[in-house]
């Protein structure tokens, strides 16, 4: 049953944000390893919920399952793990807690991997087309040097020079 707790604690703890995550994990991380290096010391096997920090963690969900399925239990505002209940499910929730960090740590180090290829190809394009539109300047430029050049509005038909206001349909009454 512990197993099961635990399992389940683990899987809502990690769907936390990664601020969130990280800084309840921490503390858990450490009480766990105080039990786990004392376990005869009565200080590490209880835990205040109304203490500040204490609160803190146990509002991430997940983890009072966490330390439910590891053998604590609640007792009025306490989560106490009791004298007779074995160490071997403490360490293997510090085990899995690891376990899942370290895997939360590699897909956070894969997805920047991937943003930074993501972004290295947009920078690609971008300078692809920076390049021909300096290649098109340039070649606008060798144009105007061209004997007969003239500059023409673009989209007019004909091709034909503008020379005044009129050419464009500016200033002709238009009867209103």
């Amino acid at each position: 049953m512990a197993s099961i707790k635990l399992t389940v604690g683990l899987e809502m703890l990690g769907e936390a944000r990664m601020g969130e995550y990280d800084s309840a994990t921490g503390l858990l991380h450490k009480i766990l390893n105080n039990v786990v290096a004392s376990p005869e010391e009565p200080k590490f096997r209880k835990l205040r919920s109304s203490n500040a920090k204490i609160s803190a963690m146990l509002a991430t969900r997940g983890v009072r399952a966490v330390l439910i399925g590891v053998g604590f239990v609640e007792e009025g505002e306490f989560l106490t793990l009791p004298a007779e209940a074995p160490i071997e499910a403490v360490q293997e929730g510090i085990t899995r807690l690891t376990a899942q960090a370290n895997e939360r740590s590699a897909m956070e180090a894969n997805a920047k991997e991937a943003e930074q290829a993501r972004r290295k190809d947009s920078e690609k394009e971008n300078e692809e087309e920076r390049k021909r539109m300096r290649m098109g300047i340039s070649d606008d430029a060798a144009a105007r040097k061209e004997p007969g050049w003239s500059a023409k509005a673009a989209g007019v038909k004909g091709g034909r020079d503008i020379t005044s206001c009129s050419d464009i349909g500016i200033g002709n009454s238009g009867g209103g």
